[in-house]
């Protein structure tokens, strides 16, 4: 089964049809981004653009091959830091499918796949405009819809209070907004969600903070796995509305589906960061925990 949801922020396919004793189904995020230009004002080759701290910075002209060579290195690399590092652990008895007669249940494998378009191309999900910067310049204040050249670069954020600097490539962090993450801090008192949320201190107060990709730094952890979990309720619900109407319309699957846990609606997907194998329909009533380490084949 392949099943395609589409969400203010991006599309998401779930694909049941790799499963198998030892694979698990996979959920793939698109994200199709429409990156525009910005040039120096009147044709010339170099001038002036307002960063997002109100700064001007001096940029130069997009020739061809920078502007598609830029847009190759950011959907790669920024693909690359998200895509495949998730696991999503089935707690909702959701997805079973059989093999050799025995049911299994699949965790979710997360991935992303993202799209970089022209900003005119009809479909995408958000417009970014780009400015080139000069080879002079150090700094650019980017923000959501103004990134540059020079976010792919890992630069110096932060100082942790042991004298550790923090490094981040800004291009991997903007991303993961466009998925719906927000800065690390929001939402703890000095952070308020109603309040500036791009404040410094919503970036990380505490050494392990900052250093979240969300914060300052770079590190990936099982929290950012929200976009994909999110999207996955969205499926798992599906399903079982599926299970209910088609309960409805038979005595026969109404007896079943009353033997069949249906927890989509509190279930939790808790996220992993390493692979866990599908559970059999026996281990998941028994409340067998997912598990990293491969089992005895299962006939395959």
């Amino acid at each position: 089964m392949k099943k395609t949801m589409t969400f203010p922020k991006f599309d998401a396919e779930l694909n049941t049809d790799c499963c198998n004793p030892y694979s698990n189904a996979e959920l793939t995020l698109t994200l199709r981004l429409g990156f525009r230009q910005i040039n120096p004002a009147g044709g010339v080759n170099t001038g002036t653009y307002h960063d997002a701290d109100g700064q001007p910075r001096k940029i130069i002209r997009w020739n061809p091959a920078a502007w598609s060579s830029w847009k190759a290195r950011f959907v790669s690399s920024a693909q690359s830091f998200w895509t495949g590092k998730f696991w999503l652990i089935n707690d909702s008895f959701s997805f079973p499918y059989k093999h050799q007669g025995v049911i299994y249940f699949p965790n979710v494998w997360c991935r992303l796949k993202l799209v970089g378009n022209e900003a005119t191309t009809p479909g995408n999900h958000r417009t970014i405009d780009v400015v080139r910067l000069d080879p002079s310049v150090n700094w650019f204040g980017s923000h959501d819809t103004l990134y540059d050249s020079k976010d792919m670069d890992s630069i110096h954020k932060e100082t942790t209070s042991t004298g550790k600097k923090v490094m981040q490539r800004a291009h991997v962090h903007e991303v993961g907004h466009l998925l719906g993450l927000d800065h690390v801090d929001v939402g703890k008192p000095h952070c308020p969600a109603s309040g500036d949320t791009s404040a410094d201190v919503c970036y990380g107060v505490s050494d392990h903070d900052m250093q979240s990709v969300m914060g300052f730094g770079m590190q990936l952890r099982s929290e950012h796995a929200y976009p994909w979990r999110e999207s996955l309720r969205h499926f798992a619900r599906e399903e079982m509305f599926s299970k209910v109407l088609s309960a409805l319309s038979s005595a026969s699957h109404a007896r079943s589906l009353l033997g069949t846990p249906i927890t989509s609606l509190s279930s939790v997907w808790s996220a992993k960061m390493q692979r866990h194998y599908p559970r059999t329909e026996a281990e998941m009533k028994a409340g067998t925990p997912a598990s990293t380490i491969r089992p005895q084949r299962r006939g395959i």
